[in-house]
C-alpha cells in the first residue's frame, strides 16, 4: 500500500474487494493490475483504467503522471470500483462511508 501515491480514503479497498481483505486472494481489478505490474507505481499504471469507468487510475489516486508525487492530499475515487469515480464522490462524507461497508 505505501507504494500507492495516496490511500488514505480507501486503504486496503483500493486493491480488494473489501476494506478487511482476509488474503491478497481477494483482489479488485485494479488490484489485479497493481500485483501484474509487480507492485510499482509508475506511469503506465497511473495510465491504465483499470476499473473501466472511464478515469485513469492516475486520475483517481492524484497522480496522473505516475511519478509517485500525488497532486492532491486525498484521493479521487478508488481505481478498482467502477461505480466509485470522481465525479460521485462526496469525499468528506459519503465517500469514506461507503469504504467502510463494501464487501
Amino acid at each position: 500500500m505505501q507504494k500507492l501515491p495516496l490511500y488514505r480514503t480507501y486503504r486496503c479497498a483500493i486493491c480488494h474487494k473489501s476494506s478487511q481483505p482476509v488474503s491478497g486472494q481477494d483482489l479488485n481489478v485494479f488490484g489485479v493490475d497493481f500485483r501484474s505490474n509487480a507492485y510499482l507505481w509508475n506511469a503506465a499504471l497511473a495510465a491504465k483504467d483499470s476499473d473501466e469507468d472511464g478515469f485513469r487510475n492516475g486520475l483517481e489516486l492524484g497522480d496522473e503522471n505516475g511519478d509517485g508525487v500525488p497532486e492532491i492530499a486525498v484521493e479521487r475515487s478508488n481505481p478498482g470500483d467502477p461505480f466509485n469515480t470522481p465525479n460521485s464522490v462526496d469525499r468528506s462524507t459519503w465517500g469514506i462511508l461507503k469504504s467502510l461497508f463494501e464487501d
